[in-house]
C-alpha cells in the first residue's frame, strides 16, 4: 500500500521565513544607518552656521577696526591733556586709556578672537602693544601732577606704538578673513557631502520601497498559495483513500477527514477531542501503539502495522504511518486498513506451501521411483550378464546385445530423471578434487567410439596451446557432461568428424573445452530453447534421432553447479559447436584416478568368504551368481539387521552391503558393525547403490564403508573392486592371507614386456628393476607411517610394478596411496607387509624367467 499526502512543506517555509526576515532586518539597518549619518552631518553644518553666526554678533571685524580707532582717540586725549592740563582732560585721558586697554584684552583674551589669535603677525603686534600698555598704566594711575609731568613722554611713546596698533588691526582682519573663507569652504564641502548622501539616502529609500512592494506582492502571493494549498490539501485529505486523523501532542484528535468517518464508523463531530488511541485501536495495540509514539525516534515518519477498532467494536489489521508537525506539537496518522493484503498474504503464504510441498512431494516420487524402477532393471542387466555364462548361438546373442542395449538405455534415463530431481530438490553438490584432464577425454573418447564407428564419424580430442593436465574440479560431472555433448553430435552427423578441443584460456584458471560437429546445424529459433527440460528440436514420430531432450538441461545444471557455463553456436547445414568454460586449470596439483571406460579387469588373488547385504532377492541372486561363478563363497542376508548379525558371528574377507535396504539400511548397519567388534569390525565393507552423489560417498566413508560401486552390478568392476580391496588396501591386514605364487605376477604382461624389448638388454632392464625395487621395499620396510616423501616413492615404486607386471605388489602399494589421498591413516602393518610380498614377487618374477 502506498500513500503520498503533501500535508505541507515545513522545512521550505521555514527557509522563506528566515529569508524575508534577514532581508526585512537588513533594511532596517541600512535606513537607520543612514539616518544616523545624516542627523551627524545636520548637527555639524548647525554647529558651523552657528559659529560664523557668533562671529557676527561679536562683530569681530569692527572690533579689530575699533581698536586703531579707540588708540588714535587716546592720543588726540593725550595732546589736549598736554595743552589744556586741567583735571577734566586728564581724566579723559585716563577713560580713553581705559577703554583702549579693555579692547586690547578683549583681542587678548576672547574666544571669538581665538583663530585670529593664531596668526604669528596679528599675535606679535599685540604683544607690542600689551607692553606699551604695562608701561604707562604706573603714569595713567598717577596722581594728575605726576600724569602731567610724563605726558610728553607718554606722547613719544603712543607715537612710537602707533605702528603696531594699525599693524595689529590690519593683521587680524585679514587672519579673519582667511578663517571666514576656510569655514565657508568647509560648509560648502559638507554641503555637498550631505547632498550626495541625501541622493544616496532617496536611492536606498526609492529601492527600500521596491522591497517592500516585492514582499507586498510576494506576501500577497504567498497568501494565494496558502489558500490554494489548503484548498489542495483539503481536497487530498478529503479523497484520500486513507483515514488521516490529526491529534495534539496528547493524542487528542484535531481532525478526521471523510475517510476515516467511513473506516472507523465514527463522525467527525464525534471524533473531535476524544483520545486516538483508545477511541480508535484495540485496547491490547494502544498501549503498544503509545509506546511506539513516545520513543525517542528522530525520523520524521514512522510506519508499523497495528489493530484497530471501529465504531462497532469489529477489530481489524491496520497499517498506520505517523508523521510529527510542528517540532512534535501535532502528529497526523495515516491509518489503512490491510484486511484484503493480509488476506492476500495469508493465500500467497498457503499457495507457496503447497507448491513447495508438491515439489518436494514430486522429488521424493521420482526419487522413490526411479529407485524402484532401477531395482528391476538391475536384475534384468545381471540376468542377461549371467546369460553370457552359457553356450547361445549367434541369433540369441544378438538379441541378447539388443536387450542390454535397451535396458542401458533404459537405465541412462531413468539416472537422467533422478539426476534433474535431485537437482531440483537442492541435493546435489559438485566435488573439487585434483583430477587429470587428459584422462577424462581419453575416457570419453573410448566409450563413445563405438557410437562414432557405427555412424561412420571421426572422433577425437586435442589440446589448443599449452597443454595443463592437472586440474581441479569434479571429474565425474564433467565426464557425463561431455559424454552428452559427444553423444548428441555423434547423433546428429552421419559420415563426419566429432572433435573435442580443450584450451586453457588466457586467465591461466578457466579451461574450455569445445565440441565441434559437422553434422545438421541447428537454426537460430531452435537454439533459445535447446536447454530446456524435455526438449527435442524434432518432436515429429519420424524425427532422426531418439531422446528425451533431458540430457541438455542436466549438462546445463551441471556446468552451473559447477561454477561455469555452457552455450553454443551452429547454422543449420554447417554443423554445430557447443562450448564448456568452467574454473578447473590448476598447476602443481597431482590428479586422482578418474574412471575410464574400460577398466582393468582383475580378480581377486584368493578365494573369497563374502557377505552379501541386499533386500531384492533378483539382485542377490545376480550378484551370487557372479561371486560363485568366479569360486567365491556367499552367505546372503535380506537387509541390515540381518547383516549385522552374520558379520557379529562370523569372520569374513569382504562385506558387500546393499545401501537403502528395509528394517536397517546400510550406512547404519556399517556403522554398528564397526563398533560392535564382532569377528568382522574390522573387514572390508563396500557399498552397493544404484545412485550415490559424491556427497553421499563421502557419507558412506564417515560411516566405515571402504569403497562403493553402483548398480547394475558389472561382473569386471565387481571382481576389479574386490581385487583392489583385498590386494591393496586390505594387504597387510589381519585375516587376509597372501596372494599364491601363481597370482603374484602378471605373465603375459611381464611376456609382453620382455619381447618388446632388446634381446641383449632385457635381463639388464629386469635387474635394474630388481636392484630399485628391493632398495625401496627395504626403505618401506623400516619407514614410518609419517616419514617424509613416503607417498611419492609408493607411488613410483607402484609405477615399476604395473610396468614389470607385478600385480600384488602394486595392488598393495596403491592400497597404501589411496589411503593417503583419502586421509585414511597408513598402518605400519601396511608397510612391514611389503617386505615379505616383494621377496615372494621377485622369485616368482626370477622364476617365471628362467
Amino acid at each position: 500500500m502506498t500513500r503520498t499526502v503533501a500535508l505541507a512543506t515545513t522545512p521550505d517555509r521555514a527557509d522563506q521565513r528566515r529569508r524575508t526576515r534577514f532581508q526585512t532586518g537588513m533594511a532596517v539597518a541600512v535606513l537607520v544607518v543612514c539616518v544616523s549619518l545624516i542627523a551627524g552631518m545636520a548637527l555639524f553644518i548647525l554647529r558651523e552656521i552657528e559659529d560664523l553666526s557668533s562671529a557676527n554678533s561679536d562683530n569681530v571685524q569692527w572690533s579689530l577696526s575699533q581698536a586703531d580707532v579707540e588708540f588714535i582717540r587716546f592720543q588726540l586725549a593725550l595732546s589736549q591733556a598736554q595743552v589744556d592740563g586741567d583735571a577734566e582732560h586728564l581724566n579723559l585721558l585716563r577713560r580713553r586709556y581705559d577703554i583702549f586697554y579693555s579692547r586690547m584684552t578683549t583681542l587678548r583674551t576672547g574666544t571669538v578672537y581665538a583663530d585670529v589669535r593664531q596668526d604669528f603677525e596679528f599675535t606679535r603686534h599685540l604683544l607690542a602693544v600689551d607692553s606699551f600698555l604695562n608701561d604707562v598704566m604706573p603714569v595713567i594711575d598717577a596722581p594728575d601732577s605726576e600724569l602731567l609731568a610724563g605726558l610728553p613722554l607718554l606722547t613719544r611713546k603712543a607715537q612710537m606704538v602707533f605702528p603696531d596698533v594699525r599693524s595689529m588691526s590690519l593683521a587680524g582682519l585679514s587672519a579673519f578673513a582667511e578663517r571666514s573663507d576656510e569655514r565657508r569652504t568647509g560648509l560648502i564641502s559638507m554641503l555637498v557631502v550631505l547632498a550626495v548622501v541625501l541622493a544616496v539616502i532617496f536611492s536606498g529609500l526609492v529601492l527600500f520601497a521596491y522591497f517592500l512592494f516585492r514582499l507586498y506582492r510576494l506576501a500577497e502571493t504567498r497568501a494565494d498559495l496558502v489558500v490554494e494549498a489548503s484548498e489542495h490539501t483539503r481536497m487530498i485529505v478529503s479523497a484520500a483513500p486513507d483515514a488521516i486523523i490529526v491529534t495534539d501532542a496528547n493524542g487528542r484528535i484535531l481532525d478526521f477527514n471523510p475517510e476515516a468517518q467511513r473506516t472507523f464508523g465514527h463522525s467527525r463531530s464525534a471524533a473531535l477531542g476524544e483520545d486516538a488511541l483508545t477511541f480508535l485501536f484495540a485496547d491490547e495495540s494502544a498501549d503498544d501503539l503509545r509506546r511506539e509514539l513516545a520513543s525517542d525516534d528522530d525520523a520524521p515518519t514512522r510506519h508499523f502495522e497495528t489493530r484497530a477498532r471501529d465504531k462497532a467494536g469489529k477489530i481489524f489489521p491496520a497499517e498506520v504511518s505517523v508523521a510529527r508537525e510542528g517540532g512534535g506539537a501535532q502528529l497526523i496518522l495515516f491509518v489503512g486498513d490491510i484486511s484484503r493484503r493480509k488476506e492476500a498474504e495469508e493465500g500467497l503464504t498457503v499457495a507457496r506451501d503447497r507448491a513447495l510441498a508438491g515439489e518436494r512431494a514430486k522429488a521424493e516420487f521420482l526419487a522413490v521411483m526411479s529407485h524402484e524402477m532401477r531395482t528391476p532393471l538391475n536384475g534384468m542387466l545381471g540376468t542377461m550378464q549371467l546369460m553370457r555364462d552359457h553356450k547361445l548361438d549367434e541369433r540369441q546373442t544378438d538379441l541378447l546385445d539388443r536387450m542390454e542395449r535397451s535396458g542401458r538405455q533404459l537405465h541412462g534415463l531413468v539416472d537422467d530423471v533422478l539426476d534433474l530431481s535431485k537437482f531440483e530438490a537442492g541435493k546435489m553438490t559438485a566435488s573439487r578434487k585434483p583430477f587429470s584432464i587428459g584422462r577424462v577425454l581419453d575416457g570419453v573418447v573410448e566409450t563413445a567410439a563405438p557410437l562414432a564407428s557405427a555412424a561412420q564419424n571421426d572422433l577425437g580430442w586435442s589440446w589448443q596451446g599449452p597443454e595443463k593436465d592437472d586440474a581441479i574440479g569434479d571429474a565425474r560431472r564433467l565426464r557425463q557432461v561431455l559424454l552428452n555433448l559427444v553423444g548428441n553430435a555423434i547423433k546428429f552427423t552421419r559420415g563426419g568428424s566429432v572433435d573435442i578441443e580443450v584450451e586453457c584460456l588466457r586467465d591461466g584458471k578457466t579451461l574450455e573445452i569445445r565440441v565441434i560437429d559437422t553434422g545438421i546445424g541447428i537454426s537460430s529459433d531452435d537454439m533459445k530453447r535447446i536447454f530446456n527440460d524435455f526438449e527435442t528440436l524434432d518432436s515429429s514420430y519420424a524425427r532422426q534421432a531418439g531422446g528425451t531432450g533431458l540430457g541438455l538441461g542436466i549438462a546445463q545444471r551441471l556446468i552451473r553447479l559447477m561454477g561455469g557455463e555452457i552455450g553454443a553456436e551452429s547454422e543449420p547445414g554447417e554443423g554445430s559447436i557447443f562450448w564448456v568454460r568452467m574454473p578447473l586449470c590448476a598447476d602443481g596439483v597431482e590428479a586422482e584416478a578418474v574412471p575410464a571406460a574400460e577398466v582393468e579387469d582383475r580378480t581377486p588373488s584368493r578365494s573369497l568368504d563374502l557377505l552379501l547385504v541386499e533386500d531384492n532377492e533378483t539382485n542377490r541372486f545376480v550378484a551370487r551368481q557372479m561371486l560363485e561363478a568366479e569360486g567365491h563363497r556367499v552367505t546372503e542376508a535380506v537387509n541390515g539387521r540381518a547383516g549385522l548379525e552374520w558379520a557379529e558371528d562370523r569372520a569374513f574377507d569382504v562385506i558387500l552391503m546393499d545401501v537403502s535396504m528395509p528394517v536397517m539400511d546400510g550406512p547404519e548397519a556399517t556403522r554398528r558393525i564397526r563398533a560392535g567388534g564382532g569377528p568382522s569390525s574390522d573387514r572390508p565393507i563396500i557399498a552397493v547403490t544404484a545412485h550415490a552423489l559424491p556427497e553421499e560417498i563421502e557419507g558412506f566413508e564417515a560411516a566405515g564403508m571402504n569403497a562403493c560401486i553402483s548398480k547394475p552390478l558389472s561382473r569386471a568392476k565387481l571382481m576389479t573392486t574386490l581385487a583392489d580391496i583385498v590386494d591393496g588396501a586390505g594387504a597387510g591386514q589381519s585375516g587376509v592371507t597372501a596372494p599364491s605364487r601363481a597370482d603374484l605376477i602378471d605373465t603375459e604382461q611381464l611376456d609382453i614386456l620382455r619381447a618388446g624389448l632388446p634381446e641383449d638388454r632385457r635381463d639388464d632392464i629386469l635387474q635394474r628393476f630388481i636392484d630399485e625395487t628391493d632398495q625401496t621395499i627395504a626403505r618401506l620396510s623400516t619407514d614410518t607411517p609419517e616419514a617424509e616423501g613416503l607417498v611419492a616413492r609408493v607411488h613410483a615404486c607402484a609405477g615399476n610394478c604395473g610396468t614389470f607386471g607385478a600385480v600384488a605388489l602394486r595392488a598393495a602399494l596403491a592400497g597404501i596411496e589411496t589411503n593417503s589421498k583419502r586421509g585414511t591413516p597408513i598402518t605400519r602393518d601396511q608397510l612391514t607387509a611389503l617386505a615379505p610380498l616383494w621377496q615372494d614377487t621377485r622369485a616368482a618374477l626370477l622364476d617365471h624367467i628362467q
